[in-house]
């Protein structure tokens, strides 16, 4: 291999064997690598013998076909595994430390837990007027002195992910409490209590101010944005899609049920609802100065699904961030335009 070698690690590969094929979303990939001059290697982080500097994978041939065998270390690599991976598996530990001994530069590092991600956000100047209210949940009762100033609130694992243990939480009318998870249930204060203490065991939480996010036949809207630094290392957005969640839901995630839609369909159905809708660039201007706050924190950061929250006021707030956004709102031109970014932004670490 005379080219330059970029690595994709990801745990989305087949099994080692002759007639292996790769999705193809890969073979977008190898070929944007290609015009940009890289040899795109893919491979499982289980896949690298860090004392023999090899590692064995899946490259491209000019014919169009895949070949399966073993290269040398790559020169950058791309960390394409899913979180939820990262953080239960010790070899994935010890190829990242391998890699690192190596001074070989990784591309979309993990991001710090929730809390870190907020700190780093409310110390960006440009975004402070875009932020929900958000701290660590400290107590029980927090939720309850939160509901004194705010109609709901939700808490969010700090660690979570995929919407995973999202939870909302407003007061009835007769004074308990809505609490909508996958499930929907009333609670009076002690149970409430008791719920948020078992969490605070579990793992930390942040609280966050619920928002009057716009919704479609009562389930709520929010919108993906899926942003890729080019190689002027600039945060350009590839694909701004609605999503909508399952209804009953407290989430939005397409893991949970939600699904997507158009921009065309989201503002039909604001007009539908006589409620203003903001400008693509408008939104998309927000998720790119969330972007801009996180890359400080991880200078390698290439790729981010940001979640933006539009209000049925217009306003707009980003309300979480993914590091590892899913494939699935990106169409394959949106994936050609992602990729041609990834390999020109990977040139600038050389």
């Amino acid at each position: 291999m005379n080219q330059p070698l970029l690595g994709l690690m990801t745990t989305d590969l087949p099994k080692f064997h002759a007639k292996s094929k790769l999705s193809p979303t890969w073979q977008l990939l190898a070929a944007a690598g290609r015009a940009a001059d890289w040899q795109v290697l893919f491979f499982h982080p289980h896949a690298i013998s860090p004392h023999k500097r090899t590692m064995r994978g899946f490259w491209l041939r000019t014919d169009g076909t895949w070949h399966i065998g073993t290269a040398p270390l790559p020169t950058v690599v791309v960390d394409q595994v899913y979180v939820h991976l990262a953080r239960t598996d010790p070899r994935y530990v010890l190829a990242k430390r391998a890699l690192k001994q190596h001074h070989i530069p990784v591309v979309n590092p993990r991001l710090p837990d929730k809390r870190g991600v907020w700190r780093a956000l409310t110390a960006f100047a440009p975004l402070q007027p875009y932020l929900p209210e958000t701290a660590v949940l400290g107590r029980s009762d927090d939720v309850e002195n939160w509901l004194a100033r705010h109609s709901t609130v939700f808490i969010k694992p700090a660690r979570g992910s995929k919407g995973r243990g999202v939870t909302r939480i407003g007061r009835t009318a007769d004074g308990r409490y809505d609490v909508t998870e996958q499930h929907r249930q009333t609670l009076g204060a002690p149970a409430l209590r008791k719920l948020i203490a078992k969490r605070l065991q579990q793992e930390r939480h942040l609280i966050q101010q619920g928002l009057d996010l716009v919704e479609a036949e009562g389930s709520k809207i929010d919108l993906r944005v899926v942003l890729f630094r080019d190689g002027e290392k600039v945060w350009r957005p590839v694909a701004t899609v609605p999503r909508v969640g399952k209804s009953g839901q407290a989430v939005t995630n397409l893991a949970q049920g939600g699904r997507t839609e158009t921009l065309r369909w989201l503002a039909a159905e604001m007009r539908q609802q006589h409620i203003a809708m903001p400008s693509r660039e408008q939104i998309e201007a927000v998720a790119v100065r969330t972007a801009q706050a996180l890359t400080p924190l991880r200078p390698t950061l290439a790729f981010l699904g940001i979640d933006i929250g539009l209000t049925e006021a217009g306003r707009l707030y980003p309300l979480d961030i993914n590091p590892r956004p899913g494939r699935q709102v990106l169409s394959l031109d949106d994936r050609h335009t992602a990729y041609t970014y990834l390999a020109e932004f990977c040139k600038t670490l050389l």
